[in-house]
C-alpha cells in the first residue's frame, strides 16, 4: 500500500511540474487530467498521452477557453525519450481527438491565441540555448469544432466535424505538405448568413515557404458540397496583411449546387426547388487583404442550359443562351 501510495503522489508531483513548466512560458493557464508514458501502447514505439487538456485564456480574454483536446497522443522511438534539448526530437505522429478551439480578435485587433510570453533574451543567452527542434512525420486532428469572431469585420465561421491530416518534413524551411481535410462550415459576415453548415472536402499538397511564409497550391482536389474545384496560386503573410494570388476553376457540375451557396434568406429551401442542366466556373483573386483593402475578384461562370424552378411557383426559371460566346458573363 505504501508503494503505491508513493507512485500515486509521485505521479502528481509529476504532472504538476509538467503544468508549472508550461504556465510558465504562456500567458495563459494550461491544466490537463493526465499525463502517460507508455512503452506498450504503441511498441516498439513509445507513446506520451496527455488526457483532457485546457488552455484558458487571461486578460483581456480572461476565462475564454481557447483550446481543449480530449487526448493528444504522441508516438516517437523509445531513444527519442533520452534526447537532450539540443537534439532534434524525431515524432512519428500526433494524434489530437475530439478537440474544440476558439479563436477571437477584439475591437483594438488582439487575438486571444497570442499567448507566448514576450521575453528578452540577451546575445549570450542566445548563443548559450537552442531553439527546440521537431521533426513530426504525421499529424491527425479527428472531431475538431474551430470557432472564429472577428469583432471589428462581424465575421463568423464554424467549422465542426474537422477532419485534417498531414505528413511532411517540418524540420526543412521549404517543405511539401500532403494534407487531407473534410468539415461542415457555416459563415456570417455582420448578421448576414453566407453559408450555413456546408460541407467541404479538400485534399491537397501545400508548399510551404516557411522564411518567406508563403502557401503554395500543388495538387489539390476541394468540394463545397456536391460541386468539384481546383486551386493554383498561394497565399502570402506580408507585413500589411495577406498577400493572394490565386486562380480557380470547376469541371461541369450540377446547377443545384451552385445554389447551395446562395444565402439562405435569398434562396429559401433548395429542397422544394428542382433544377436541371450543367454551369462551369473559373476566376481569380489577387490583392492584399489587410484592414484598408481587400483582395480582386474576376469571377467567370458559363451556364449550359440550366433550369431551376420553385415547387409553389408555376413557372421555371431558365437560363440558356443559343451561342456558346455568350454563355461567358463576369462578376
Amino acid at each position: 500500500r505504501d508503494v503505491e501510495r508513493s507512485r500515486g503522489l509521485g505521479d502528481v508531483y509529476k504532472r504538476q511540474m509538467i503544468a508549472k513548466s508550461i504556465n510558465e512560458n504562456v500567458n495563459a493557464t494550461v491544466t490537463f487530467d493526465d499525463v502517460d508514458l507508455s512503452l506498450f501502447r504503441n511498441f516498439p514505439k513509445a507513446s506520451l498521452t496527455i488526457d483532457k487538456i485546457t488552455i484558458t485564456n487571461k486578460a483581456p480574454f480572461k476565462g475564454d477557453t481557447l483550446f481543449f483536446a480530449e487526448e493528444i497522443n504522441l508516438k516517437m522511438s523509445i531513444g527519442e525519450i533520452f534526447k537532450n534539448a539540443t537534439e532534434t526530437l524525431d515524432i512519428n505522429s500526433v494524434f489530437a481527438t475530439n478537440s474544440k478551439l476558439n479563436i477571437s480578435i477584439n475591437q483594438q485587433g488582439i487575438g486571444n491565441y497570442d499567448i507566448a510570453k514576450k521575453t528578452e533574451i540577451t546575445s549570450k543567452e542566445t548563443e548559450d540555448s537552442a531553439a527546440l527542434s521537431l521533426n513530426i512525420q504525421e499529424y491527425i486532428i479527428e472531431n475538431l469544432q474551430l470557432s472564429y469572431f472577428d469583432a471589428a469585420s462581424k465575421m463568423k465561421l464554424q467549422l465542426n466535424d474537422l477532419y485534417h491530416s498531414g505528413t511532411g518534413d517540418f524540420t526543412s524551411e521549404v517543405l511539401d505538405l500532403d494534407t487531407k481535410t473534410k468539415t461542415v462550415v457555416s459563415v456570417e459576415m455582420d448578421g448576414i448568413n453566407y453559408m450555413n453548415n456546408v460541407a467541404v472536402s479538400l485534399d491537397a499538397i501545400l508548399g510551404i515557404n516557411l522564411k518567406n511564409s508563403m502557401y503554395t497550391f500543388k495538387d489539390n482536389k476541394a468540394f463545397i458540397n456536391q460541386l468539384p474545384l481546383e486551386f493554383n496560386g498561394f497565399i502570402q503573410l506580408i507585413e500589411n496583411g495577406q498577400l493572394f494570388d490565386l486562380k480557380f476553376n470547376t469541371p461541369t457540375s450540377s446547377f443545384k449546387n451552385m445554389l447551395a451557396l446562395v444565402p439562405e434568406q435569398y434562396s429559401g429551401n433548395l429542397s422544394k426547388v428542382n433544377t436541371t442542366g450543367d454551369f462551369n466556373l473559373n476566376g481569380t483573386v489577387n490583392g492584399i487583404l489587410n484592414e484598408k483593402t481587400i483582395p480582386k475578384f474576376d469571377i467567370n461562370i458559363a451556364s449550359t442550359n440550366a433550369m431551376f424552378k420553385y415547387a409553389d411557383l408555376p413557372k421555371a426559371c431558365l437560363l440558356y443562351t443559343s451561342d456558346a460566346a455568350d454563355e461567358r458573363s463576369s462578376v
